[in-house]
């Protein structure tokens, strides 16, 4: 299950036969193992602050790569049976660790001192410490915020002759304008006006606009997620008219990074996804072409916001020395870095303030006013299931009515709850 990354020391990765982790630090005995996924070396900054935080205490950082999220209910298995072999582990997207909590398997931060000095809660990014959050339970750190709204390539706009009297890419009003603009460019370039993310988180996708249109992603009892809204009806019916007269690309549907590859490279005109995708375009672009634009209600209600998540295992033998290395070396000036970067954002407001570029302000409300998916335990089913349905309603094996009746009766029948 896990795969040895190659330890910032140069110390690879095993296990004794007590399943604990071999090797030593310089200091001679101390070793901390940090289970991420591959990207998260080099885009979250982990191997810089791993690096500077074994200079600093001579503690052997061990960054050991795990496949993805599936490998997770494998970490439960182990740590339920009272061992475990990783000291900090980083989930991509904070909500995915929610299935550990009842199983008192991650520490509660709120249980340490870990909120204090320059730590203390006040000082997190707008709402974010609430991607982490459930009943009181602070059961991970977020690291490296981000929030959906469309990437724009400048460009394609002056190109077509769709700036505004001021030199401005439009922020359109509603979707029916986005609409319009897509296929304006469409028109222009030959090809799709955007790709929107429908891939494996094209329920995300769909929280995004939501939250934006209709400043809400729940029923009336605030608590069960519904896409079943005049706004999403509307949305809906365009994403379909987009699909079939060839606006709104489906290329994702295949290969989730398509539109993130294409946006990149400089050959699609707008992205609905992560907004981290301007500062990762902005190299080969240029920076004065990659743009954040909001998506239609995004400027008031925000959109879906989520960072990966920082949690520890109850079962580690190295609690306080995990709660140092992210004190000290995560939550840390290198999260600058990975921000201006790689767009994933610092989640304290003084490192947030030190980015230096155009579309830093604009991203920060956004992700000051966007909210988290759901805490659900199906949530990963729901988001498989619902990627599914969605598709097939795209390429028209049902209409809206059909569609918004499969995914309303899967989230009744989903557990919603914590138990």
């Amino acid at each position: 299950m896990l795969l040895a990354l190659a330890a910032c020391s140069g110390t690879p990765y095993d296990e004794g036969e007590d399943g604990s982790t071999a090797g030593s630090g310089a200091g001679g005995d101390e070793t901390l193992t940090i289970a991420i996924q591959a990207w998260m070396s080099d885009k979250l900054y982990l191997n810089q602050m791993a690096e500077s935080f074994e200079e600093e205490t001579g503690v052997t950082v061990n960054l050991v790569e795990y496949a993805d999220n599936q490998a997770l209910s494998n970490f439960a298995l182990q740590w339920s049976q009272g061992t475990s072999n990783q000291d900090i582990v980083v989930v991509d997207g904070a909500s995915t660790a929610v299935q550990f909590l009842t199983r008192g398997l991650i520490i509660d931060f709120n249980t340490t001192d870990f909120f204090t000095g320059d730590l203390a809660k006040e000082n997190f990014v707008g709402e974010s410490l609430s991607f982490t959050e459930l009943d009181g339970v602070q059961f991970a750190i977020p690291f490296g915020l981000e929030v959906y709204n469309i990437s724009a390539n400048r460009t394609f706009f002056e190109e077509a002759d769709l700036l505004d009297a001021d030199g401005n890419i439009p922020v359109p009003a509603d979707w029916e304008e986005l609409y319009e603009i897509s296929a304006a460019l469409s028109e222009h370039t030959g090809g799709p006006g955007m790709t929107i993310q429908w891939g494996p988180n094209a329920v995300p996708t769909m929280l995004a606009v939501e939250q934006a249109a209709r400043g809400d992603i729940f029923a009336d009892d605030g608590s069960t997620l519904t896409f079943d809204t005049p706004e999403m009806r509307e949305i809906l019916e365009i994403w379909r008219r987009g699909v079939e007269e060839g606006v709104f690309s489906v290329d994702t549907f295949a290969n989730k990074d398509a539109g993130r590859s294409n946006f990149n490279a400089g050959g699609l005109p707008m992205l609905l996804e992560t907004a981290s995708r301007v500062p990762e375009a902005a190299p080969t672009i240029g920076v004065e072409n990659a743009e954040v634009i909001a998506m239609p209600g995004s400027l008031e209600n925000g959109s879906f916001g989520f960072s990966a998540g920082v949690i520890i295992p109850t079962e580690s033998e190295n609690q306080e020395l995990a709660l140092q290395f992210i004190r000290e070396a995560m939550m840390s000036e290198h999260q600058v870095g990975a921000g201006q970067e790689w767009g994933k954002l610092p989640v304290l407001t003084t490192y947030f303030d030190e980015i230096e570029a155009d579309w830093k302000d604009d991203m920060y409300e956004f992700v000051r006013l966007s909210v988290p998916a759901p805490m659900y335990r199906d949530l990963p089913v729901i988001q498989e299931r619902g990627k599914q349905m969605l598709q097939e309603y795209l390429t028209g094996s049902t209409d809206v009515d059909g569609f918004l009746e499969q995914v309303e009766g899967m989230i009744a029948d989903s557990n919603l709850g914590t138990q």
